[in-house]
């Protein structure tokens, strides 16, 4: 059973990822760890550097506000903890336009890690709405 401190633990990793994305990539890639992997659809990307992870955030962002992005939240979120320091969390990124309209759903699953600097993601899996892992 995942002891509430590591969800707390968790939780703050993908609240604080989800605040700095789409305004600060720099704040935003601090929660990844190296390397890092994206598994879209049609795309696998590895980041292996911070640098690399920033890059591509600038990259994705800069796409979202050209269709009026404003910022994300991370709702129906479920976390799993597979060891004492690895765990998957899955939720949906609810995207936001600048005019207070929701621009789009998307279902993402994510593996963290534990090591001595806390928590981290290590990778980022686009998940259908319907597939969503369960919670611990």
């Amino acid at each position: 059973m995942l002891s509430v401190s590591e969800k707390d633990a968790i939780n703050a990793v993908l609240n604080g990822y989800y605040d700095a994305f789409g305004r600060d990539s720099a704040a935003a890639s601090a929660f990844y760890g190296e390397p890092t992997l994206i598994v879209a659809p049609n795309q696998f990307v590895q980041l292996s550097t911070r640098a690399d992870i920033e890059a591509f955030f600038d990259r994705i962002v800069a796409s979202l506000i050209r269709n009026g992005y404003s910022h994300s939240t991370l709702s129906d979120r479920r976390v799993k903890l597979l060891t004492s320091t690895t765990a998957l969390c899955g939720g949906v990124a609810i995207r936001m336009k600048a005019d207070g309209t929701e621009m789009q759903r998307s279902g993402f699953t994510y593996l963290l890690q534990k090591s001595n600097v806390g928590w981290r993601i290590h990778e980022i899996i686009a998940t259908d709405l319907d597939k969503l892992i369960s919670a611990d």
